[in-house]
């Protein structure tokens, strides 16, 4: 048993399948530290935050009319007039999560992990009586088990153009919502292998209302390969490693699986890696850029008048999500590093306010355009993960250059917010969906949800303020 984690360790001498390792500790994990719990108690708040800040998003909103005939049940799903049943409120949820790209970003597994992990494990409250501390433990071995698999397939199966969270985040959740469900080792596994027979997704969808609905039909799909696991279906054992495995099949090649229990039992994700709390409502490949010309902004002598241009180099991989430089819609807006560095340049933020139609046809913005140039370098310079740096530099008429570096933007385990940080944020995405009176209560409900006896009930309780404000 590790001193630290309270979990036997187990390592990679053992010749038995990684992945039926992986899925025996995922079914037994618990006691974590202090620190684990309250970190997912943070992304509970977070995410909280970001649903009903994309609750009347267009792409919420549209999810909720193509289901709502289908999909009536027991689970408040954000945005709907009535209850869902699980899989379609995971679904809604998932989409509302993502709607406004500010939710979290998890390095090793290159998702937005807390945006499937909530919703899913949120549907699953409502038809039984769920503790806070057993959502709690889904929750960190959902991410631990995103950032083992994150291990084997990335940053390969990233870099090929494959949607991380829609994929990887829809394996590790199937497992945690099947720990949720009491499960046995075999069903953790059953339920992670039929998820990988739904995960899907292409970066091609970064700008279009489809991107956030991935973290919806991740939820979903996680729901589903639970529930299908306890139904006694069963799965492949192995289906991430071999030439047909699930890794080489996108892009990770057969590589070894034993990756994917180096330090089990002995260190923890939630701990080691953390997640990236995002301050700005964007692709997270842009917060490091706008966050140097934030630093720079404070420089003596810094003024607009006297740019002649601006250039930021980063990595090949994160360019290539910033897809749009010239954004026609706030969609597209969120995946240009131009968009986002240029309106710090003018407005000294980056607010929800600041993506909607017609913030994007802003003309000062426009005229700033042309001028931010983004610079690939490439992918192997990466640190770990997901983690990078930028050099953002700010070439001046007359010949003079001012340059900032950003390694760990606001919000990263190694800078993170604090709490005067996150609940500004909570009561920013609560005024953005009309909700601003209630900011204080939704808060305080949603920061007990770790501590709570029924998980539903809170639940319960956040919807009912919803539906009356």
């Amino acid at each position: 048993m590790n001193a630290v984690t309270g979990q036997k360790a187990y390592h990679t001498g053992e010749e038995r399948n990684p992945f039926r390792i992986l899925s025996e500790w995922a079914a037994g994990a618990c006691h974590f530290s202090s620190s684990a719990y309250r970190r997912s108690e943070d992304a509970f708040l977070d995410i909280m935050a970001c649903m009903i800040a994309g609750m009347n998003d267009v792409s919420t909103v549209s999810v909720v009319n193509a289901v709502a005939e289908d999909g009536l049940g027991q689970c408040f799903a954000f945005g709907a007039s009535d209850r869902a049943s699980a899989p379609w409120a995971a679904l809604i949820n998932g989409t509302a999560a993502h709607a406004l790209d500010f939710d979290d970003n998890f390095a090793p597994a290159f998702t937005h992990a807390t945006a499937v992990l909530a919703p899913a494990l949120l549907s699953l409250v409502n038809d039984r009586k769920v503790g806070g501390t057993a959502l709690i433990d889904a929750f960190i071995v959902g991410l631990e088990l995103q950032g083992r698999i994150g291990r084997l397939m990335q940053p390969a199966h990233y870099e090929r153009g494959w949607h991380s969270t829609s994929t990887i985040g829809a394996i590790g959740t199937a497992g945690a919502c099947a720990r949720l469900l009491g499960a046995t080792p075999d069903q953790v596994l059953a339920a992670m292998s039929a998820a990988t027979s739904m995960a899907a997704g292409s970066k091609l969808q970064f700008g279009s209302m489809m991107k956030p609905i991935h973290v919806g039909l991740a939820a979903k799909n996680a729901v589903l390969a639970a529930r299908f696991a306890m139904a006694g279906i069963s799965a492949n054992d192995d289906p991430l490693a071999g030439d047909w495995g699930f890794a080489a099949l996108t892009g990770a090649g057969d590589i070894g699986a034993e990756v994917m229990i180096e330090g089990l039992g002995e260190t923890l994700e939630i701990e080691v890696s953390g997640l990236l709390v995002k301050r700005f409502p964007c692709c997270g490949a842009a917060h490091r850029s706008v966050d140097a010309l934030e630093v720079l902004q404070r420089e003596p002598g810094f003024s607009m008048e006297a740019i002649d241009r601006i250039e930021t180099s980063l990595p090949e991989m994160a360019k290539r999500n910033l897809r749009f430089d010239s954004p026609t819609d706030e969609m597209e807006a969120r995946f240009s590093g131009t968009y986002c560095m240029a309106r710090m340049l003018a407005d000294g933020g980056l607010e929800l306010k600041h993506f909607t139609p017609e913030s994007v046809r802003d003309e000062r913005i426009a005229a700033w355009l042309p001028r931010i140039r983004l610079i690939a370098y490439d992918n192997a310079l990466m640190v770990d993960g997901a983690n990078f740096k930028t050099i953002t530099r700010v070439y001046l008429k007359d010949g003079g250059v001012m340059e900032a570096t950003v390694s760990h933007p606001k919000g990263s385990p190694e800078n993170p917010l604090n709490e005067d940080d996150l609940l500004v944020k909570f009561q920013a995405c609560c005024a953005w969906s009309g909700h601003a009176a209630a900011a204080e209560p939704l808060f305080e409900l949603a920061s007990a949800l770790g501590a709570a006896t029924d998980v539903g009930d809170v639940m319960a309780r956040i919807e009912r303020i919803l539906r009356i404000q």
